[in-house]
């Protein structure tokens, strides 16, 4: 059985039971919605980068007039000829997003999920109503039925390790169905994402490590002293009114 992790809001460090973690009574308390949108965060940067080498690698299209379509592929051979080849990157950056996502979306329920890029794994295990939403959105959309479904999904299913790893593999490909499955899967996760930002701390976290954002939350002025500092000044300042009007 895959051992389960408990996220503990940093997506970056796998830790035990908040231990050293800088940040321990938002970690033991468990912050659901900041972990969520951590999750999705980091789902639409990969998300990003794999629409941006999408649009990048996909040839033009014919769309019925040859000599523009042979001008096209001209332009694009020459756009293309000192790029190195990109496929393993956008399948890595395509997969790791739809994981993230799936990883969001049985968070959200659960509060934790399994390791592991299994895509296929990961979407039998989506909770309801998610799973029966998805299903019928990549069934409608992608002309899916149970059978074909179950058999794409097992294509996919090792995409990310293997074109990581693809250097290692003396045939490897994928069908159109892996594009479609990303957007949509990726698509619905981030229409998930909390949409409350009152704790500032978390956004913070995002481009500072932990140990600054702590103490920079915990070295904020005290308010009471700052209520005593705002009466001084205006104290101060009707009694320069009051010399003022004297004179």
């Amino acid at each position: 059985m895959a051992a389960k992790r408990k996220f503990t809001g940093l997506n970056v460090v796998t830790m035990s039971k908040c231990q050293d973690y800088a940040n321990r009574e938002r970690c033991q308390r468990g912050d659901a919605i900041g972990d969520l949108k951590c999750i999705i965060l980091d789902c639409e940067g990969f998300y990003y980068l794999f629409e941006k080498l999408e649009a990048f690698i996909t040839y033009p299209k014919l769309e019925g007039d040859l000599e523009k379509h042979h001008r096209d592929m001209i332009e694009y051979e020459k756009n293309h000829e000192s790029i190195p080849d990109l496929m393993p990157q956008f399948v890595v950056n395509g997969t790791l997003a739809a994981e993230l996502a799936l990883k969001a979306i049985i968070f959200k329920e659960k509060q934790e999920f399994e390791y592991g890029h299994n895509l296929r794994k990961l979407f039998y295990q989506l909770p309801e109503p998610h799973k029966s939403i998805l299903t019928e959105k990549i069934c409608q959309e992608v002309h899916q039925n149970e059978k074909t479904l179950l058999n794409n999904l097992n294509n996919i299913a090792n995409l990310f390790e293997d074109f990581r790893y693809c250097f290692e593999h003396s045939v490897i490909g994928y069908s159109n169905f892996l594009n479609n499955f990303i957007h949509i899967v990726c698509d619905y996760a981030i229409s998930l994402k909390p949409t409350d930002d009152k704790n500032n701390r978390y956004a913070l976290s995002r481009s500072t490590s932990p140990t600054l954002v702590s103490n920079y939350t915990e070295h904020l002025p005290d308010k009471k002293l700052l209520e005593e500092k705002l009466r001084e000044l205006t104290d101060l300042a009707l009694e320069m009114g009051e010399v003022e009007e004297t004179d």
